[in-house]
């Protein structure tokens, strides 16, 4: 469990490192480690017993995002329904 623990602690922006740095910053980085690895036996427990899904509110995945550039270049046919659905009049030229 250990382990388990320092391969959690890597993701940014987890509660899971959250705890560890709070724990980490007060009594070390031992204890912070296997105080890490009790709560996340904690949470297993409860998940088994429970039956419910672990969800990170705090983790951010990466995602692969278009460059601004594709990102702004949006065809006018696109365009215009999604503006008439956001509530603006559109009047057609000529």
């Amino acid at each position: 469990m250990v382990q388990c623990a320092k391969v959690a602690i890597k993701a940014r922006n987890s509660q899971i490192r959250l705890f560890y740095l709070r724990i980490g910053g007060r009594r070390g980085h031992n204890v912070a480690i296997v105080a890490t690895a009790r709560k996340l036996l904690d949470i297993i427990w409860h998940l088994l017993i429970t039956g419910e899904e672990y969800i990170d509110k705090r983790y951010v995945k990466k995602t692969i995002t278009k460059s601004r550039k594709e990102t702004l270049k949006l065809a006018l046919e696109e365009a215009i329904p999604l503006l008439k659905q956001a509530g603006y009049t559109i009047i057609e030229p000529g």
